[in-house]
């Protein structure tokens, strides 16, 4: 029996790599998405963040600016990794990968005191994601934090597994990050449809396109989507509402 389990693994296994091997648009795909999804990001907190930057906001606390400069450096070196993929320069791309680790830690830190700040201030969100309370919003921030610096980790536990790793980079990416930067834009802010809808273009792209080149989803995006799911809203504000929630809210907020 488990001579026949490992021999149906190792098929499976067999399918998916000659499934997903590189095609000649995958590196075009992949450093298009990094710039689409960076772009949006910065459109968006740019109608928020630096409006008061440029007014002089005296009140905001120094781990907002912190904040913005921490997850601003990864958008670049998102961009700047896919990029030098496509363009052929892998060994440098493997160099910086370490840089990236770094960074994301960095942010899982930045992002967790940014975040228990913000609901000490008692922020509940912004127009279109607004929780009942503070509390709330704090869970919403944590977990796409969370899921990020985990879709993150995989991405460099498969870091010799090429089309893991780039497909687990980009959901970490647009999966989290993207949410927070259309929330904001103008045509969206305030209407959760829009929101929902953008964040989950974003969240689909990759899977869509799989379906499209190999007819089939890498499994990557299979419990990497899964895990990002844990962190939107809808979900969310499910899971604020418990007792339990509230309990480590308090502790943390105290």
């Amino acid at each position: 029996m488990n001579t026949t389990a490992s021999a149906a693994t190792t098929k499976g296994s067999s399918v998916i790599s000659r499934t997903f091997q590189t095609l000649p648009g995958d590196h075009l795909f992949f450093s298009l998405m990094a710039i689409v999804t960076a772009a949006t990001i910065v459109a968006g907190f740019s109608q928020t963040y630096l409006p008061k930057v440029v007014a002089g906001a005296s009140a905001l606390p120094p781990i907002i600016h912190i904040h913005a400069v921490v997850f601003a450096s990864w958008l670049v070196l998102f961009v700047a990794q896919t990029t030098l993929v496509l363009s052929g320069r892998t060994a440098v791309h493997r160099r910086l990968g370490v840089a990236g680790v770094v960074l994301a830690a960095l942010m899982l830190v930045v992002g967790t005191a940014t975040s228990i700040t913000v609901a000490r201030l008692g922020h509940r969100g912004i127009p279109g994601v607004e929780f009942p309370d503070a509390e709330g919003f704090l869970l919403l921030n944590l977990m796409a934090v969370l899921v990020f610096a985990a879709l993150v980790g995989a991405g460099w536990w498969f870091r010799r597994n090429s089309q893991a790793h780039k497909r687990l980079m980009l959901m970490a990416t647009a999966g989290t990050l993207v949410g927070p930067g259309v929330s904001r834009l103008p045509f969206a802010s305030g209407k959760p449809p829009v929101i929902g809808a953008l964040a989950l273009a974003f969240l689909l792209a990759g899977p869509v396109y799989d379906l499209v080149t190999r007819r089939r989803v890498h499994p990557a995006y299979l419990w990497g989507g899964l895990m990002a799911i844990a962190a939107i809203p809808p979900v969310v504000v499910q899971l604020s509402a418990t007792a339990a929630w509230h309990s480590i809210a308090s502790w943390l907020l105290r």
